[in-house]
């Protein structure tokens, strides 16, 4: 059954879908009066409605019992990483909703890549991968923190480098990973980070992406988190 993503809060009763969602509903999923779609709000709510009726741009759909679907301890991880080149930030982001963190905030950097102008792009990609595999929240995507900022948050940090220890999850509390740029952190911006109380930690002995090294690193943490 395919998804649509609708505002939050869902609700139960008779809810028009309209924009992206109907477009799709309608051209692609090709729904008629009697199917059933799955509807989630990407805050945790989720349902399975039954298509009333079908207008050029719009769905009508009939919502009876609501389901609210846990978030999970991945939820409370926040991966702050330098813009990788390319299309790759869209991949890492697509990937990494799939594992179902949090918060995903672009990291400024001396060494890095140019941000974004918009995050509009990949906040549609992060809401494809929530309707693909059935997650029921969407992460928070930006805003864009520099290194002052991350010391200055109060926040677990662990940096990722080859220098640091293996890692150690813990019990699930909230945690920020930073990944920095291609180049590596300057000696400055790795200084502050430590300052500020950072646990340095090694993934591998090889040099990684930027997408691979937080991928990695999200997937040890969830892994740990939800086998406790």
């Amino acid at each position: 059954m395919r998804t649509l993503l609708v505002p939050s809060p869902l609700i139960t009763g008779s809810l028009i879908v309209t924009g992206d969602e109907a477009h799709h509903g309608l051209r692609v999923l090709r729904l008629r009066p009697g199917d059933e779609v799955r509807l989630a709000d990407g805050a945790g709510l989720s349902a399975v409605g039954r298509v009333l009726a079908v207008e050029r741009d719009r769905l009508t759909v009939e919502v009876s019992a609501l389901e609210r679907l846990d978030s999970g301890p991945a939820f409370l991880l926040t991966v702050a990483c330098a813009i990788p080149k390319g299309d790759r930030f869209g991949d890492l982001v697509r990937q990494l909703t799939e594992l179902g963190i949090g918060v995903i905030r672009p990291l400024l950097c001396e060494r890095g890549e140019r941000l974004p102008g918009s995050l509009d792009r990949v906040r549609r990609i992060a809401a494809e991968a929530l309707k693909q595999c059935r997650r029921g929240h969407l992460p928070v995507i930006g805003p864009a923190i520099d290194i002052p900022g991350l010391a200055a948050s109060g926040s677990r940090l662990i940096l990722l480098d080859r220098q640091g220890t293996f890692p150690d999850p813990g019990r699930p509390a909230p945690v920020t990973l930073v990944v920095g740029p291609e180049g590596g952190l300057s000696a400055l911006e790795t200084a502050s980070l430590m300052a500020a109380q950072a646990t340095m930690v090694r993934l591998a002995g090889s040099i990684l992406r930027i997408e691979t090294a937080a991928l990695a690193a999200a997937a040890v943490w969830v892994a740990a988190w939800e086998g406790k």
